[in-house]
């Protein structure tokens, strides 16, 4: 997805006034009302989408840069606010420190997939410290949209110097897979091998002998998912942590599993968005 198609220089602000986690969201919500892209939305259901996504975690990835985001059924196309505070705002970041840089995103309900690889490429493209400086200091609005879209195009270079283990999640209820994959991304890991998978339950229920147990008991819905991903080994505990905050305490429930690996030898990436 080209950013230049979702950003534009009326909605970039180089100097927000806020000074609350509440008070920054009401205003970047006035930024996207800016132009009539979301004519058809009101700033109060931005306000609310965005709160609603901060009450399932915050989306200040650390390094000073938050990327809040939402999915709105009015929205018919992707559209993005971008945003500087002078002085850093308390966003409760995972890094703790006061956030400067707000990359903000609404997008279709119905387009899960793209908003998931939108979230990683602003999160890749702001890793730099050079980008992240620049844009801070840009002194105008067109600045500051030239300095984001010139870091925007990034080049991936996998990084094993930190010790890496595979974890692989089954994933059995569908309402959880996108929140999950976000967190992949908001915690740095965007690579990822989703492979649809089948388990044994669906099978037995093809086999007459079980079918009408299996029935009986409960079947899980068709959906059904194994993801790969390499997870640097000093975020794995927190990784997990959070998909519980998602799913709940996995040892009291089914249809969700996680199972972390060693690995003895890595070549190539899984790297794709």
């Amino acid at each position: 997805m080209k950013i230049a198609n979702i950003l534009n220089k009326e909605r970039c602000e180089i100097n927000l006034r806020s000074r609350t986690k509440p008070e920054v969201i009401r205003e970047i919500a006035g930024i996207f009302k800016r132009d009539s892209v979301l004519k058809n939305v009101s700033e109060e259901e931005i306000i609310r989408a965005l709160t609603a996504r901060e009450k399932l975690g915050t989306t200040g990835i650390g390094h000073g840069l938050a990327i809040p985001h939402c999915r709105l059924a009015a929205a018919d196309r992707f559209i993005m606010v971008l945003a500087i505070s002078r002085r850093g705002i308390n966003f409760e970041s995972l890094d703790h420190h006061r956030v400067r840089i707000f990359c903000v995103f609404i997008g279709p309900e119905d387009q899960p997939e793209k908003h998931v690889q939108l979230l990683a490429e602003i999160s890749m493209a702001l890793r730099n410290e050079t980008a992240r400086r620049e844009m801070i200091s840009a002194p105008t609005r067109t600045a500051l949209y030239e300095n984001f879209l010139s870091h925007s195009i990034y080049e991936i270079r996998p990084d094993f110097s930190r010790k890496q283990k595979l974890l692989m999640l089954v994933l059995q209820d569908e309402e959880y897979f996108t929140e999950i994959m976000e967190l992949f991304v908001e915690m740095g890991i965007p690579g990822a091998a989703v492979l649809k998978s089948q388990g044994a339950g669906k099978i037995l229920t093809q086999v007459p002998l079980f079918a009408s147990f299996i029935n009986f008991l409960g079947e899980h819905g068709a959906y059904h998912r194994t993801v790969f991903a390499l997870v640097p080994e000093d975020l794995v505990n927190r990784l997990i942590d959070n998909i519980e905050g998602i799913t709940g305490d996995l040892d009291k429930r089914t249809g969700t599993m996680v199972l972390v690996l060693d690995i003895p030898l890595i070549k190539g990436s899984l790297q794709s968005i």
